[in-house]
């Protein structure tokens, strides 16, 4: 197991946060992101789309769960993936 590595709500492990927390989504299109509820990291993927007005974000992911919903929410953040 990684050092420092979180359980996500699915089960996979992902790195900590890192890379610069976004508050604007309409601009991460395209972007490899990570989901934050609160400081922990429960998922990670590519922003497939955004709404217009910026509340909710589709993320690509790989594995069995191809694309799910994200809804901008109190505790519920996004940072743009630091490049390793």
């Amino acid at each position: 197991m990684q050092e420092g590595a979180k359980d996500s709500l699915f089960g996979v492990r992902f790195d900590q946060a890192g890379g610069k927390r976004v508050s604007d989504w309409k601009l991460l299109v395209g972007q490899g992101v990570q989901i934050l509820r609160g400081k922990d990291v429960v998922d990670e993927g590519v922003v497939d789309a955004v709404t217009f007005d910026g509340s909710i974000l589709w993320l690509r992911q790989k594995g069995a769960i191809g694309r799910r919903m994200v809804v901008k929410e109190r505790g519920v953040g996004v940072r743009i993936r630091a490049l390793k």
